[in-house]
C-alpha cells in the first residue's frame, strides 16, 4: 500500500512537472512579460495562410510609439520582413520559435509585415498591415503617386499584354563590356531613363543605324551590357531570391520550385527580354500581374527597390 502510494506521488509530481513548466513558459511569454513592458507587446499567430496567416493581420500604432511584434510561428518554417523602406528582415523562424522586433516610427503610413520564405501554395497571401497614424493630424494620407506607372497608363500600354519572345537571340553580357570603346553609342541610349521606356530591340536599330559598319554579333552583346547595367548589388540578389525566386527561377529561367502551380507560367526572362520594356517589368512589380499568380510588391518594397529589381531581371537575361 505504501508502495502505491509512493508511485501515486511520484506520478503526480511528473504531471505537474509536464504541465506545470510549459504552462509557466506560456504564461511568461503571452501574460506576465507583456504585462510588465514599458511599451505595448502585439503577439501576432504565424501560420500558412490555408490556417489563418497572421492574426491579428492587422496593427495599428501612433508615431512615435515604442512597440515590440512577436512573431509566434508554430506550423512550418516562415521567413519574417516588414517593408518598404524599413530594411527589417527576421530571417527564417521555425516552428516552436518566435521572433521578435522592437521599433518606433516617426513616419506615418502604411507598411507590410509579410512572410518572404515558400510556405505553402497559398504563401504570398501571408502579410499583414502596420498602420502607423498621426494622432494629431486630420484626415488619412493620399497614397504617394508612382509617375512610371502614371505615364504608362497615359501612354494606354498594356501592361498584361502577352510579350513577344526573342526568337533565339542570346547575347552575352561581358563581350558587350569589351567590345563598348569599339562602336558610337547614341546618347539616349546611355541615358537610365530612356532605357526603362524603350525595348533593347529599340536600342539594337539605334545601335545599327550608328554603325553601319559593325556586325550583329558585336552589336547585340553591346545593348546586352547597356541593358543589364549597373551589377546588381548583393542586397537586390537576396530580395529576389528570397521574394521572386520561389517562381521565376534563381536564374530567371521561368523554373523555380513553385512554377508548376502558378495558373500561367512564370516568365523566363531571357525569353521576353529583346521586347519588353523596363518600366513595364516595373508596374508588374509594384502593381502585380492581372490574371495571374503575380501578387504585388508595391505595398513590400520601395520605389528604388523595383527600380534595382528591375536591373538585375535584365543582368538575368543577358547572361
Amino acid at each position: 500500500m505504501t508502495q502505491t502510494r509512493g508511485n501515486r506521488a511520484a506520478l503526480v509530481s511528473i504531471v505537474l512537472i509536464l504541465v506545470g513548466i510549459p504552462t509557466s513558459i506560456l504564461g511568461y511569454q503571452y501574460w506576465l512579460r507583456p504585462a510588465l513592458a514599458e511599451h505595448r507587446v502585439i503577439d501576432i499567430a504565424t501560420r500558412v495562410p490555408e490556417n489563418g496567416g497572421f492574426s491579428p493581420d492587422l496593427v495599428r500604432a501612433e508615431v512615435g510609439e515604442t512597440i515590440t511584434l512577436r512573431f509566434a510561428v508554430d506550423d512550418v518554417a516562415h521567413g519574417i520582413a516588414i517593408g518598404p523602406g524599413l530594411d527589417i528582415d527576421l530571417g527564417q523562424i521555425d516552428p516552436g520559435h518566435v521572433g521578435e522586433i522592437t521599433l518606433t516610427l516617426d513616419t506615418p503610413g502604411i507598411y507590410t509585415y509579410y512572410c518572404n520564405t515558400w510556405c505553402s501554395p497559398s504563401h504570398w497571401r501571408m502579410r499583414g498591415i502596420l498602420e502607423v497614424v498621426d494622432p494629431n493630424a486630420s484626415g488619412s494620407a493620399d497614397a504617394p503617386s508612382d509617375p512610371i506607372i502614371e505615364a504608362l497608363i497615359a501612354a494606354s500600354v498594356d501592361i498584361d499584354a502577352e510579350p513577344q519572345l526573342s526568337e533565339g537571340i542570346l547575347p552575352d553580357r561581358s563581350h558587350g563590356e569589351q567590345s563598348f570603346e569599339t562602336v558610337e553609342v547614341p546618347p539616349n541610349l546611355l541615358d537610365p531613363t530612356w532605357r526603362l521606356s524603350h525595348t533593347p530591340a529599340e536600342g539594337l536599330v539605334a545601335l545599327r543605324a550608328k554603325n553601319p559598319g559593325s556586325g550583329d554579333d558585336v552589336l547585340t552583346d553591346v545593348t546586352a551590357y547597356l541593358w543589364s547595367e549597373p551589377t546588381p548589388t548583393i542586397e537586390i540578389k537576396e530580395l529576389f531570391a528570397k521574394n521572386c525566386a520561389a517562381c521565376h527561377g534563381e536564374r530567371g529561367a521561368g523554373d523555380g520550385p513553385a512554377a508548376t502551380s502558378t495558373i500561367e507560367t512564370p516568365v523566363a526572362f531571357a525569353d521576353v527580354a529583346w521586347f519588353r520594356r523596363g518600366d513595364i517589368w516595373y508596374a508588374k512589380i509594384r502593381r502585380g500581374g492581372m490574371g495571374t499568380d503575380m501578387p504585388n510588391f508595391g505595398t513590400l518594397f520601395t520605389v528604388e527597390e523595383a527600380r534595382l529589381l528591375v536591373d538585375y531581371l535584365w543582368y538575368l537575361s543577358f547572361k
